[in-house]
């Protein structure tokens, strides 16, 4: 009988161990779910806090089918810790709008004077801070490309009590070891900190908002901060980047009583506005619907050349011939 408990014990142990990281594991998986959904909601909603938690705490759901089961469990939260979850808005940062914000721009507002980022003309846009001198159009207070300061990513921190009985003691021993002041702040509670981060394009104009009074929305304070690599903009591809004459570019058809021995030189794409300046590597592209006098109509041009108005950054490849 002696034998039998003392092989019980350590099996058991080991069961209700599984039982517990089957579960941190299907948490992890529920918690990223719901982030996701706040953020598809988020970005939709110009990032607005409220829209925010109350899309998080729906998608809740899936931890909690039962929805007083759900106030249950975040009211035990808010009462041992004060805030029963946080997340932290990492981009766009509030230096973002000190760099790109658009004072011009029309768009639905929550007071006047809120600052907005334009959602479109993207690629325009990072051409125009090229111009500007920007390094790799990177603003100088955020340090943060347009493309970015249109990326919404949400930082997640998530309080769990452990199942398993034992193992919140085992956390509050280590939480001096915890290096990250608000991780070291849970497991001293007994809570075992859960982080996940998601990264969502945005498809409106972000705006500046405040943040939550009750701690659960906050937004970054760290000046800047580069984004993480979960962070980068899927859209930066659709820019070309200038390269050497002759490299990675693909041979085009003489023009009609042209030698083809003849090297082709592209026309100067800023002579139709005099308000751009010179074509060089980093000049904004020419916008003909900027023009008054041009029309929409598009313009042909000889086998070979580049029509004159055409934006180089939607200009698609030379065909071969």
């Amino acid at each position: 009988m002696a034998g039998f408990l003392l092989a019980c014990i350590p099996i058991l142990t080991l069961g209700l161990g599984g039982v517990e990281a089957a579960h941190w594991a299907g948490l992890r998986q529920t918690l990223s779910l719901a982030l996701m959904q706040a953020a598809r909601a988020g970005v939709t909603q110009q990032a607005r806090p409220q829209v925010i938690a109350r899309a998080f705490e729906h998608g809740l759901r899936m931890l909690y089918p039962d929805a007083q089961a759900a106030n249950r469990a975040l009211h035990a939260q808010r009462r041992a810790l004060g805030t029963p979850w946080r997340i932290r808005i990492v981009l766009p940062s509030r230096q973002a709008f000190q760099d790109h914000a658009d004072p011009d721009l029309r768009g639905p507002r929550d007071h006047p004077g809120q600052p907005l980022i334009r959602n479109d003309y993207q690629a325009r846009q990072h051409a125009l801070r090229l111009a500007q001198g920007w390094p790799a159009g990177r603003g100088p207070r955020s340090g943060l490309t347009i493309y970015e300061a249109n990326t919404l990513v949400l930082d997640l921190w998530w309080p769990h009590r452990p199942l398993m009985p034992g193992v919140a003691a085992l956390i509050r021993a280590l939480a001096p070891l915890a290096g990250d002041p608000a991780q070291a702040r849970l497991m001293t509670a007994g809570y075992l900190p859960f982080r996940r981060r998601v990264s969502v394009t945005m498809q409106s104009h972000p705006a500046a908002w405040p943040d939550l009074a009750d701690g659960r929305i906050h937004h970054g304070t760290a000046p800047g901060a580069s984004p993480g690599p979960d962070s980068a903009p899927p859209d930066t591809a659709d820019i070309p980047e200038k390269t050497p004459a002759g490299e990675n570019e693909l041979p085009t058809a003489p023009a009609p009583g042209q030698d083809p021995d003849t090297p082709q030189q592209d026309p100067d794409l800023s002579s139709s506005n005099p308000d751009l300046p010179p074509s060089e590597p980093g000049a904004p592209p020419q916008d003909p619907a900027s023009d008054p006098g041009t029309t929409s109509e598009p313009q042909t041009a000889a086998p070979g050349e580049t029509a004159p108005g055409n934006d180089p950054v939607n200009a698609t490849s030379p065909s071969c011939p």
